[in-house]
């Protein structure tokens, strides 16, 4: 009969201890992978990232709007004054037909 070496309770704790970790971390590791929220969060930040290059764009394209309604405005009283000129030049040529 060959008996096996009793082993010392602090290395039998220990032993337990790391085999506990070790499986511990193998849990997690197949939770994330099970979970795939690596994959989520890259394609959330995906989706963000474009969404602020869009968000850019767009106020780009309201500021470049906003200068074309000045110019607009601009025109329209430039012709609402030559309206009021032209006004007062026919008022002009029918006292000089008359």
């Amino acid at each position: 009969m060959t008996s096996s070496p009793k082993l010392d309770p602090k290395t039998k704790i220990s032993d337990k201890i790391v085999g506990n970790i070790n499986d511990t971390g193998s849990l997690c590791r197949q939770l994330l992978r099970g979970s795939r929220s690596c994959e989520v969060l890259t394609q959330a930040a995906a989706n963000f990232a474009s969404q602020e290059k869009s968000l850019e764009n767009s106020d780009q394209n309201l500021k470049k709007m906003s200068m074309i309604a000045a110019h607009l405005q601009f025109q329209a009283d430039a012709i609402e004054r030559s309206v009021e000129v032209t006004d007062t030049l026919q008022d002009q040529l029918k006292t000089i037909q008359r």
